[in-house]
């Protein structure tokens, strides 16, 4: 009675031991001293979905996945022959098919002999932790090849092979997206047919085009389970289901503002629901794949901005250097090297390499000027001359620019030296040319006022014959008073006085035209520009009287003189008057009116206007008249208002047409007093 009593106990005992195992929250299990499994508790079972009888004994193996069950039984098979706790790791396969990373911990259990009766396990799911270790692996990895040079269908082939090995059966595609056409281009795709993957390159992205064309589209994922039904593969599912591909899932590939940069995409051979695994595998390496996408191009946007950057300064001769004041540490760029006349594997940058390349003339100019800079704490800019191992001489310009530390002192300069070689010639030969283009234009200008005076001969020939016809007339008069027979000495007298002032008359007439056609270099004095158009306006005046046009004069009073040359500037009136008399002689409507005025204007200068009321200028013609070789005239040169403008120009003004209402047109221009050019 005693033993049975006995036998219930432990019976009741087992019974409790074994309801306690199956409620541990955990897969737990227990073994033979030889390794034989004895019992699985409930939550084995019911993540295997295998039955007591099909985990019985070595049923267990079947859930293992095959490529970790040779290792497992080692490894058990170790831990039993140790006799102490120990542990291992292997895919278990769940109900429904999915394998999980286990960790599977034993540990034996001694009789009062320290014989082993029995080990007891637990199987701790670790497939997070693994995913998570496999991602930082492969992030690790990834960044290792980008780091080395890898090229981007490199880095991107492996990160496809990864997310294969994380989750087998599965065929990973990554396509990139052409910002420009809006299509997507092949990225990497290692398991995927080379016949499918050439056919969707270059496939445009809409509302519907498959898995990545609409994903990349709406910028959110799109999982299709199968290919054959769903009608965003209208357009490619003969192409898919040809290469035996049932299910895709995309997701878009963003880089940190946003920007869709491709998509990352799962297919599948079956059709089926993608899986929680799969969609945190997709998530994890999708964002993997905008680091590494975004980053790639980063890399290559610096490089490909440090090669235009190094091919600018090359173009432009410009190199660009640092120079640290406490440490004396110089950095050159290719190009100073290059300015120097050094490679940059020969020699370390020093100032005091500079200092030897300066030519000894500008040498003590150049330690001044960077003294007073770093005493006072400020930028610098010069130019000066270096003398090149072949002795050749190089004209630079340096520019500085100071960098401060927190306390106010300058410790660092940053800046750029220009080659300015090429410059200072092309300004010598501009000086020469110069030079001799003002030689040419004083030639043409006297040409041009040749011309000009042959258009005024019947006005120049009436302002000289009236002067002359009243020499001869009072000649005449006095020879007769002086003859008479008692001679009028008086009336004799006031008849030789008009003969002087006559004669006066026609010598300044003739000196006047004398002076515009002879030709003398350029002579810039103070001049009274009122004096100088009376004196224009004499030889034009008979023109004027025969051709009906009324002149108004309005010339201000208490005009500052002007600094200029009174040929020249009488030259540019009588061209802009000739050219008015012609206008208003081609025009019908009455009254002519030629206007000349003069006043100060702003900044104390003096402002001569031409105002006519002939046919006008067309204001797409305001500026073309003053191309060279340009002429309303027949037989005319083109020349004149060309030139007025550059002889204007020359003395710091602009010659032009302003606008005026009712007919005709008015030309302007403004002088510098000499005041005002002595202060410029």
């Amino acid at each position: 009675m005693e033993i049975q009593q006995a036998k219930e106990k432990t019976r009741q005992r087992e019974r409790e031991f074994r309801l306690a195992f199956d409620t541990i929250p955990t897969l737990a299990w227990s073994a033979l001293p030889d390794g034989r499994i004895e019992f699985f508790n409930k939550q084995w079972h019911d993540y295997t979905g295998l039955s007591p009888e099909e985990g019985f004994l070595e049923g267990w193996k079947s859930s293992i996945h095959p490529m970790d069950l040779e290792r497992l039984v080692e490894n058990w098979d170790a831990i039993r022959a140790s006799g102490t706790s120990g542990e291992m790791e292997a895919r278990v396969r769940g109900f429904e098919g999915e394998y999980r990373w286990f960790l599977i911990r034993a540990k034996p259990l001694y009789n009062d002999s320290g014989k082993i009766i029995r080990w007891y396990g637990t199987n701790t799911d670790i497939e997070d932790r693994k995913q998570a270790e496999a991602l930082l692996a492969g992030e690790k990895r990834l960044l290792e090849l980008i780091a080395t040079g890898h090229s981007l269908p490199a880095i991107l082939d492996t990160l496809c092979r990864l997310v294969e090995e994380l989750a087998p059966g599965s065929l990973a595609s990554i396509l990139l997206l052409d910002p420009d056409t809006k299509r997507l281009r092949h990225g990497a795709a290692p398991s995927l047919p080379a016949t499918y993957t050439n056919a969707i390159d270059g496939s445009l992205i809409s509302p519907s085009a498959g898995s990545c064309g609409t994903a990349a589209y709406r910028r959110e994922r799109v999982f299709v389970s199968d290919i054959a039904t769903d009608p965003l593969w209208a357009d490619y599912c003969a192409l898919a289901l040809a290469h035996d591909l049932r299910a895709c899932w995309s997701t878009p590939i963003l880089s940190s503002e946003g920007e869709v940069l491709g998509t990352f995409a799962i297919y599948a051979r079956e059709a089926r629901e993608i899986t929680p695994k799969e969609v945190n595998i997709t998530e994890q390496f999708t964002h993997l794949a905008s680091i590494v996408v975004e980053r790639k191009r980063a890399e290559d946007a610096l490089k490909k901005g440090e090669a235009f950057l190094a091919e600018g300064q090359r173009i432009s001769r410009t190199g660009s250097w640092s120079w640290t004041l406490s440490t004396g540490k110089v950095v050159w760029s290719e190009e100073s090297y290059r300015i120097f006349g050094f490679r940059p594997d020969e020699v370390t940058p020093t100032l005091q390499l500079f200092v030897d390349r300066v030519h000894p003339k500008d040498l003590t100019f150049v330690q001044q000027i960077l003294a007073e800079a770093i005493r006072e704490g400020r930028d610098f800019s010069f130019e000066y001359r270096i003398v090149v191992p072949d002795g050749s001489t190089k004209h630079l310009q340096s520019v500085g620019r100071h960098i401060a530390r927190e306390s106010g002192e300058v410790d660092e300069y940053i800046g750029t030296t220009m080659d300015i070689t090429d410059r200072k010639r092309a300004e010598e030969d501009l000086r020469r040319s110069e030079a001799s283009l003002r030689k040419a234009q004083g030639e043409l200008a006297h040409v041009t006022r040749t011309a000009t005076l042959g258009e005024l001969v019947a006005s120049i020939a009436h302002e000289v014959s009236q002067p002359v016809a009243g020499i001869l007339m009072n000649g005449n008069a006095s020879l007769r008073w002086m003859a008479a027979d008692s001679p009028n000495l008086n009336e004799a007298r006031e008849a030789m006085l008009r003969v002087i002032r006559d004669g006066k008359r026609a010598g300044e007439v003739i000196g006047r035209i004398r002076n515009l056609v002879k030709k003398v270099e350029s002579v810039k004095e103070q001049l009274d520009i009122n004096e100088a158009i009376h004196e224009i306006v004499v030889l034009a005046r008979n023109e004027m009287r025969k051709s009906r046009i009324v002149l108004q004069l309005n010339l201000g009073d208490d005009l500052p003189p002007v600094l200029g040359d009174r040929v020249q500037l009488q030259q540019v009136m009588m061209n802009l008057i000739l050219n008015a008399l012609e206008a208003m002689n081609m025009a019908e409507h009455e009254p002519r009116t030629l206007v000349i005025r003069t006043r100060n204007i702003e900044d104390n200068q003096v402002c001569v206007e031409v105002r006519d009321s002939g046919i006008g200028i067309a204001p797409s013609d305001a500026e073309r008249i003053f191309d060279s070789f340009k002429t309303t005239k027949a037989g005319g040169l083109g020349m004149g208002l060309a030139i007025s403008r550059s002889i204007i120009e020359g003395h710091g003004g602009r010659l032009r047409v302003v606008p005026q209402d009712g007919p005709g047109a008015t030309f302007q221009f403004n002088l510098l007093s000499c005041g005002q050019e002595s202060s410029a």
